[in-house]
């Protein structure tokens, strides 16, 4: 009679536990949604997530939370080691209860991903373009199916990019010889791919073709080679290594020219360390601002980023849309728990500061018009907003230049081209 007083007096405090410690995510609980935040905050992605995420959650939070609840962010550095990583999903996912984990800026995202079957909680990438994680979502979807991706991805880079070669640098200015300077990590091997075959395809020729490690501070030797081999014009790479480093050395050496997809090319930073000898570098243009006008948006979002955290980074933007399709989420599944909240992710429609969001099957946002678009953005003043969009001509902003000492012929072929 004892043992069976005992087992009924533990299976009422069973029942009596159990709603509550379900309810950590569930819609019954009032207290704050946790949001994971993983990322390696000591580097520019890392701090464009953390900023993009916290300017978020305070607006959302200041107009009344979801569905009166309030957002609260709880981070962890992974300092772009894949270990930590996955030690980052565990802890928030786990312990933490978070309802996603946003972030992600290098190649952990990819051992983070084998943990998902495992605690169920979605991912929203938005620092890592490598088109191998949408690959492995449309590959097996039941293991890898709650990841989502808020940015772009390599190829779109590599497409937007690869048309420019084609148009403007082959079509327009004639050029025929090409260097490649890239980043030696998974997400430029889509880019340098694209880039040798549009070239080849175009009738130009590749004559320098080399790549750098993220430890890589002196970039002068690269660049003489690349001189040395006759490169009319850099197609370069750059994500954790600031471009700064190398287009320093570029300005001073004033040989051929140079751009594709530079990070950190432009901001305040960069034109107070380089200056005027900066300008003609081009990029692709992935953040929103009155100079790259994504959205209508652009151009508020990026005076009340740039007012509260300084220069946005490449992931700001999108850490800053990640939080409001997650709220849309978390609104329309009325809870935050994993399955629902994944399935209520998959429908969402949003409106953001890049572009407008909706998910294809494997869960990459939708690209082209009507969704998000990119640009290719040339620096011409020596200011923090001093580009403009110059390809495609149907958003062209401005003409392309060509800095001060270039004396090619390119030069001479531009001007008797007309602009429309």
């Amino acid at each position: 009679m004892r043992t069976r007083s005992a087992i009924s007096w533990l299976l009422g405090a069973c029942l009596l536990i159990a709603p509550a410690a379900c309810s950590s995510r569930g819609d019954a609980d009032t207290g704050p949604i946790l949001i994971g935040v993983v990322a390696p905050f000591a580097s520019t992605p890392g701090e464009g997530i953390r900023n993009g995420v916290a300017m978020a959650v305070a607006e959302i939070n200041a107009a009344g939370g979801v569905g009166g609840r309030q957002l609260k962010v709880v981070e962890f550095d992974d300092q772009f080691n894949s270990a930590k990583a996955v030690e980052g999903y565990q802890y928030l996912a786990g312990s933490q209860r978070v309802a996603a984990v946003i972030g992600f800026a290098g190649s952990g995202i990819f051992a983070a991903m084998e943990q998902m079957s495992r605690f169920g909680v979605p991912i929203i990438c938005t620092g890592v373009g490598a088109d191998r994680i949408t690959e492995m979502v449309k590959e097996d979807s039941a293991k890898y199916g709650r990841t989502f991706r808020v940015m772009h991805r390599s190829s779109e880079l590599a497409d937007v990019s690869a048309d420019f070669i084609r148009g403007f640098l082959i079509g327009e200015l004639q050029l025929s010889r090409f260097g490649i300077m890239v980043e030696d990590d998974i997400w430029t091997k889509y880019l340098s791919e694209q880039w040798r075959a549009t070239i080849k395809e175009a009738g130009g020729t590749v004559v320098f073709d080399d790549a750098f490690s993220t430890q890589t501070t002196d970039f002068a030797a690269m660049l003489s080679r690349a001189r040395a081999a006759g490169a009319e014009y850099i197609l370069d790479a750059s994500s954790r290594v600031s471009s700064g480093q190398y287009l320093k050395r570029w300005a001073e050496q004033k040989s051929q020219l140079i751009g594709a997809v530079p990070t950190g090319a432009g901001t305040k930073v960069y034109f107070d360390e380089i200056g005027a000898a900066g300008t003609g570098v081009t990029s692709v243009g992935t953040i929103p601002s009155e100079s790259n006008p994504l959205t209508p948006r652009a151009g508020e979002w990026n005076r009340k980023y740039t007012a509260a955290y300084g220069d946005p980074e490449y992931s700001s933007a999108y850490s800053y849309d990640a939080v409001y399709l997650l709220r849309a989420a978390l609104d329309s599944a009325a809870a935050s728990d994993p399955a629902a909240l994944t399935k209520a992710l998959e429908k969402v429609d949003v409106e953001g500061v890049v572009g407008r969001y909706v998910f294809d099957a494997d869960h990459h946002p939708r690209y082209g018009e009507g969704y998000r678009v990119i640009n290719m953005i040339q620096y011409q003043l020596p200011d923090a907003n001093g580009y403009r969009v110059v390809w495609p001509k149907s958003r062209a902003t401005a003409p392309y230049i060509f800095p001060e000492w270039y004396t090619g012929a390119a030069r001479t072929r531009l001007q008797g081209i007309p602009r429309s």
